[in-house]
């Protein structure tokens, strides 16, 4: 009972998004977390239930009725992505968390490119957060993010654990190789 109830409970935010625009007539607030942290947080377990909890004709209709509500999604779930690999994605819930980000970006990023009006929102820069000087596009920070993340020990890689009496690092024999190969063929 209890993953069908946080199922309802994510399904019923996916209508939100859909229809809290169009009954007061303005976007779900940006910085509402609470609202947000409905879609990264434990309710979702697999990329079947992102799919069946999110129909392809909300998210047309999402784009169409309540664009500025997909726009901040994506700008959360981007946020979330950058967050947790500045943290270096180290917990449980913080994996769970990535996963259903890049789950949700999985399933919107199809009817947004299907769109020409909305091809360069991701090239769009993100909303000013603060005292930050220069704004990079969204597509730069979710990039940069996910190459982050695809090495984060104990979640996309396995730990950098020692296993013998060598303890040098590789990066330091890669040094000494690449030095040592050059000095051979700068003196041919």
């Amino acid at each position: 009972m209890g993953n069908a109830d946080t199922k309802l409970h994510f399904r019923k935010a996916v209508v939100q998004l859909t229809t809290k625009t169009q009954v007061r007539g303005e976007p779900i607030d940006a910085g509402d977390d609470h609202f947000w942290e409905q879609f990264w947080g434990e309710h979702v377990q697999s990329v079947q239930d992102v799919f069946a909890l999110i129909p392809a004709a909300e998210i047309r209709s999402l784009r169409e009725e309540a664009p500025s509500n997909l726009a901040t999604l994506c700008y959360k779930a981007v946020e979330r992505l950058v967050r947790a690999a500045d943290t270096g994605c180290s917990t449980q819930p913080e994996q769970q968390v990535v996963l259903n980000c890049v789950r949700i970006l999985t399933r919107v990023l199809p009817y947004i490119f299907e769109d020409p009006d909305w091809r360069g929102f991701f090239w769009s820069s993100l909303p000013a957060s603060g005292d930050e000087g220069e704004s990079v596009p969204l597509a730069h920070s979710l990039i940069h993010a996910l190459c982050d993340l695809l090495f984060c020990p104990d979640f996309t890689v396995t730990p950098n654990k020692k296993t013998g009496p060598v303890s040098t690092p590789l990066f330091l024999l890669l040094v000494v190789v690449v030095s040592s190969s050059s000095s051979s063929s700068s003196s041919s």
